[in-house]
């Protein structure tokens, strides 16, 4: 009787870890310093960090959410490609969505851009900006 209460509470801790952090599909796009290319993979937000992990689940880098900033969303058209214009006519050009993340350190600055699936950067913003602000020291009051 005793594992089996030891067998349920180990997995309520874990099953509230697992809710406790929050991932979206999404692709890296640019800012990062020493990344060129686009990388397609998950954002994952939890109280301490903006983890961003390849497909692979490799991390790749994390953004502490007290050095960030600002999250904000963002919608541009994309006019698409000859064959797509050639092909569909009016109908070639899509939205795309993209969350640009804003942080800065003692040392250093940066701003990241992902590309989001529809519909979801305006909640992703929401969220790390959410984090953001539960992870920052309450502000000084006047005396």
């Amino acid at each position: 009787m005793k594992r089996l209460a030891m067998a349920g509470a180990v997995a309520a801790m874990f099953v509230s870890q697992v809710f406790a952090e929050e991932v979206f599909p999404i692709e890296y796009v640019s800012g990062h310093a020493g990344m060129e290319k686009k990388i397609k993979g998950t954002l994952m937000l939890d109280d301490a960090a903006v983890h961003f992990r390849d497909n692979e689940g490799k991390e790749i880098f994390a953004i502490p959410m007290k050095g960030i900033t600002k999250a904000v969303s963002s919608t541009e058209k994309s006019s698409g490609s000859f064959g797509r214009k050639m092909a569909l006519g009016v109908f070639a050009s899509k939205d795309e969505e993209f969350l640009d993340i804003d942080w800065r350190s003692d040392k250093e600055a940066e701003g990241v851009v992902f590309k989001t699936k529809s519909k979801q950067s305006p909640g992703i913003a929401a969220k790390v900006n959410f984090y953001r602000d539960k992870a920052a020291p309450p502000a000084p009051t006047a005396k």
